[in-house]
């Protein structure tokens, strides 16, 4: 082989080094900057976080995660200074996790459970107060039976609530859930209920 082709051989493999390095360094640039645009549109806050839950897809599978979510939607819809619009897109999902039978009674319908709650979480912004925590049994606790042929859980779920006093006191309420036609739990109905009767659940 003599000099002049030495060198051209040199020079090509160079080039093809250097084609392949810069092709690497393209390849990774754009991998970076998907991800990074990626990252950026996804959800930061909680209202983002929960508006942008699919229930149709990530239903929750257990009564106890139902009542979590439940509560985790209340508690930013109490406790969130939030545009309307958001607040009344959050209720629509909340109304997602209710048993059609809750919703088919009488002054359940969309337009007075939103005034309903409006009214609410203005009394509520009024007073002072702030929901600081819930906890809602785990499904090893939660009671089981068939009802009418349906599938139906009891649980208990208790709210930590803080007043402008700084005063904090604890509500608990019982929820029936049943299953629907899918096969997702959806809540019935709820009441409250004392610390004593919780105990004995």
């Amino acid at each position: 082989m003599d000099k002049m082709t030495k060198k051209i051989l040199i020079v090509f493999v160079v080039l093809v080094a250097a084609a392949v390095l810069i092709f690497a360094g393209v390849r990774v640039y754009q991998q970076k900057e998907a991800e990074e645009k990626g990252q950026s549109v996804l959800p930061k806050t909680e209202v983002g976080k929960l508006l942008a839950k699919d229930l149709e897809l990530e239903y929750p599978g257990t009564p106890t995660e139902v009542v979590k979510l439940f509560w985790r939607m209340n508690k930013c819809m109490y406790n969130t200074n939030m545009k309307e619009k958001d607040r009344k897109a959050l209720y629509e999902q909340l109304r997602k996790l209710y048993d059609e039978e809750l919703l088919s009674q009488k002054g359940n319908s969309e337009k007075d459970m939103y005034a309903a709650l409006k009214k609410d979480i203005q009394k509520f912004d009024d007073d002072k107060n702030f929901i600081s925590s819930y906890i809602v049994e785990e499904d090893d606790q939660v009671d089981y039976a068939q009802v009418d042929g349906k599938d139906e859980a009891t649980l208990i779920a208790s709210v930590m609530q803080t007043s402008k006093k700084s005063k904090t006191t604890e509500s608990y309420a019982k929820y029936i859930c049943r299953k629907d036609s899918k096969g997702r739990w959806k809540i019935l109905g709820w009441q409250q209920i004392t610390a004593k009767e919780a105990e004995g659940h």
